[in-house]
């Protein structure tokens, strides 16, 4: 009998060719040209109330402001192949700042607002950053303080290399309309500044950066180790934006709309807004994840890019709202059902049962579209990436009636290239290399990319070097390729543990199945080295709390802990040890009920690969803050360093 043999190599032809444009900004150029009064932006303040209108800002008003703005960096002294940053949350201005310094001519260094100052700094003398706009008046005295003591540096108001972002308000809008919403304070003026630029000189900055200039460096979110800067090239961004646009017009559709809340430092945000202004989306800016679903039913987006963190809370939150309604039995059957129905739709199994069909009616009109009317009632895609989907989480939206498109991609590889095509979604899978991208499996099982949209290496030439295998970017995930070509991402190379013992563990499955505790937040198995691996598990504060209210009621924070979230200032006096802000749980019930779902892990997993030391642990907020990257994944390298007194002796 003829058996099938998984695929070692893909690739992918590409659709659309980026070499037409002369960089990135021709795409908001041909936009404005061909659709000058299309809406690209729904604006509104930050800092505005929930229920506060949005403003529409069309593509010829975005264009004039960027070209203002660019202009006020040229009059400010900024050059073709300066670095400028951006350090501010998800925004309306941090977009226009983006595309103002790239019409300069500069390459934008984005740094996440939530970095401490040390590897603000630390980026600054890397890339040399001449100039800087930060999102708060915080910032802005961190910035100044990493910036201006450089030489060399732009000169803004008041002669910083720094502008504000945060004292615009919705109080001081121009005749203009939305336009000028947002511009006041520091961009006022600094488009004020630029007056006397020429359109020539801006046309001459913006075309003196090719497709093979570098476009954007980006730092790395450092789940394993220190932040490293990817250079990424015009060309690389341009052929993304364009390629995905082709490649996914079921949901890339004119006079769309979709919501942003995810980090506009991270590559994959700003990959995605700019496919929305070449495929005529609109975009609303939303700067705090818990204010995404409240915007989403005002914008009414047609799809939404999430982390799996996202729904995972929702679900989290419809399970809550209904058990407070005393219907949480039904909740459960409810979503019990809309996975079967998934599975379904997916093509797993061959049809719902009779009596499946029958409740499917039911939890229709009671669940699934108040959910879809949470999303704003129009969704009809999530794109979900950053970090692995739960396959049941993909079924349970899709028999909910929303698909979902698990996707993969690093910042090296400009963000997107690998997705599933549409009606061939498969839960655990990342689906095909994207136009113009190539996946194989080299050493090991490890995912190696190539193609026009990997990046032109890091900054550093010996990172660069190690990154490479020929023209192959090594990922360092661990993946398997089916006979049809689909990639499934199955670990990491730096998170297989070798024991002393020479055990191997690879242990990304068992940590997800574990944190399908409703209390647990992260599993992480630590190791590596060791004779006995043990399994750290940190309680999500927020899901304890829920959980707890349902099955130990009369089970409390320790008074000690709960004194220092109440007073922080007292505390840090009393609390000065690192390790006391990780509160381990020894009661014996919440160790009972994680010990199940760990017995549960280890059932699916090979004898040797199964886990029976584990600690509980309670990371207060400011620790789990600084344990996770932006894009809410956690930081092994730093976990294990803050619980080595945890672990036992190599």
């Amino acid at each position: 009998m003829a058996t099938t043999t998984p695929r070692r190599q893909i690739d992918a032809p590409t659709l659309a060719d980026a070499s037409t444009l002369q960089n990135i900004t021709d795409v908001l150029e041909r936009r404005a040209e061909h659709h000058p009064d299309a809406v690209a932006f729904q604006v509104r303040h930050p800092d505005a109330p929930l229920d506060a209108p949005w403003e529409p800002v069309t593509t010829a008003q975005f264009r004039d402001r960027v070209r203002a703005l660019a202009k006020g960096l040229i009059a400010a002294g900024i050059r073709p192949g300066d670095h400028v940053s951006i350090v501010a949350p998800t925004r309306y201005e941090w977009t226009l700042m983006d595309l103002a310094s790239l019409y300069a001519g500069a390459v934008v260094v984005p740094m996440f607002d939530s970095a401490p100052a040390s590897q603000m700094s630390a980026i600054a003398d890397v890339v040399h950053v001449r100039a800087a706009f930060a999102g708060s008046a915080e910032l802005a005295e961190t910035l100044r303080g990493v910036i201006d003591e450089r030489s060399n540096a732009a000169r803004g108001p008041h002669g910083s290399a720094v502008w504000t972002l945060d004292d615009a308000t919705t109080d001081n809008a121009e005749a203009d309309g939305a336009a000028g919403v947002l511009e006041a304070g520091d961009l006022r003026a600094l488009a004020a500044a630029g007056e006397s630029v020429t359109d020539a000189d801006l046309e001459a900055a913006r075309t003196a950066r090719g497709l093979d200039d570098v476009a954007t460096i980006v730092f790395t979110s450092g789940t394993t180790g220190t932040p490293k800067g990817a250079r990424i090239l015009h060309r690389a961004f341009a052929h993304q934006v364009l390629n995905v646009a082709e490649a996914y017009r079921c949901f890339v559709q004119d006079g769309g709309s979709t919501v942003l809340f995810l980090p506009l430092a991270h590559v994959l945000s700003r990959a995605v807004q700019m496919v929305c202004l070449h495929g005529g989306m609109s975009v609303a800016h939303v700067a705090s994840p818990k204010a995404a679903v409240p915007s989403m039913a005002q914008i009414r987006p047609a799809f939404v890019m999430v982390v799996p963190r996202v729904l995972e809370r929702i679900a989290q939150g419809v399970e809550e709202k209904a058990r407070t309604k005393r219907m949480g039995p039904l909740w459960r059957r409810a979503r019990a059902v809309a996975i079967a129905r998934g599975r379904v739709i997916l093509g797993e199994d061959p049809k719902l049962s009779a009596p499946n069909r029958a409740a499917a009616l039911v939890y229709e009109r009671v669940f699934y579209r108040t959910v879809r009317r949470l999303l704003g009632g129009r969704v009809e895609h999530l794109l979900c990436g950053a970090a692995k989907l739960d396959p049941d989480l993909m079924r349970l939206f899709t028999g909910m009636g929303i698909t979902v498109f698990e996707g993969y991609g690093l910042t090296e590889t400009t963000a997107p290239a690998v997705g599933p095509h549409e009606g061939d979604v498969v839960p655990g899978s990342v689906g095909y290399p994207l136009p113009g991208m190539s996946v194989r499996l080299g050493e090991e099982d490890e995912i190696q990319m190539r193609g026009t949209g990997v990046f032109a290496g890091y900054t550093d030439a010996e990172e660069t070097a190690a990154a490479f295998d020929g023209d192959w970017f090594r990922t360092g995930d661990i993946g398997e390729l089916d006979e049809a070509g689909r990639l499934t991402v199955t670990g990491r190379l730096k998170d297989v543990i070798v024991t002393s013992n020479g055990k191997t563990i690879n242990p990304v499955a068992w940590e997800r199945d574990v944190e399908q505790h409703p209390a647990v937040g992260h599993a992480v198995v630590i190791g590596d080295g060791l004779a006995h691996p043990s399994a750290m598990i940190l309680l999500d504060r927020e899901q304890l709390a829920s959980w707890l209210q349902r099955t130990l009621p009369d089970w409390h924070v320790p008074e000690a802990v709960a004194a220092r979230i109440r007073d922080r200032a007292e505390a840090a006096e009393r609390w000065r040890d690192e390790a006391e802000h990780m509160l381990e749980v020894t009661e014996q019930r919440i160790r009972e009920s994680v010990g199940a779902a760990i017995e549960a892990a280890n059932a699916k997993v090979p004898a040797p690969e199964r886990l029976r030391n584990f600690r509980v642990l309670l990371p207060d907020r400011e620790e789990l803050e600084s344990l996770l990257t932006p894009t809410q994944k956690l930081k092994r390298t730093a976990l294990a360093e803050r619980i080595s007194h945890l672990l036992p002796r190599r």
